[in-house]
């Protein structure tokens, strides 16, 4: 869950940093309230695979990082090919705002995954 609130607080701040850089504004194709849900949704996915993963297995398999990482570069080329709403000004600049989102919450599971894993 702290992946997901971590990835969220970050999400949220680069998208009112990136709006208020270039002046564009996104927030009808992307409010606040669905980069947050998205966030926390794909920290839950995350959780519940690693989870299942470890039920089933006895361990985590140590590909799971690999595929978890392929996963979220995949999904960054989702924001390329969505088309927008034609009375959105500048959508050129759409993926520049989502694409990154996408691999924030695997960063940060990647990041905080050794304070799981230390045994004491």
């Amino acid at each position: 869950m702290a992946t997901g609130l971590i990835a969220a607080a970050l999400s949220v701040g680069y998208a009112v940093f990136y709006q208020t850089a270039l002046g564009v504004d996104f927030s009808r194709v992307a409010p606040a309230a669905a980069i947050v849900s998205a966030n926390i949704g794909a920290a839950m996915v995350m959780m519940i695979v690693c989870w299942l993963l470890e039920r089933w297995k006895g361990e985590v398999p140590r590909s799971f990082n690999g595929w978890l990482v392929l996963f979220s570069v995949g999904s960054a080329a989702i924001p390329f090919v969505v088309s927008l709403p034609l009375d959105i000004p500048a959508p050129e600049l759409f993926p520049g705002l989502t694409a990154p989102m996408h691999l924030l919450p695997a960063l940060i599971w990647l990041a905080l995954q050794p304070w799981w894993t230390i045994k004491k």
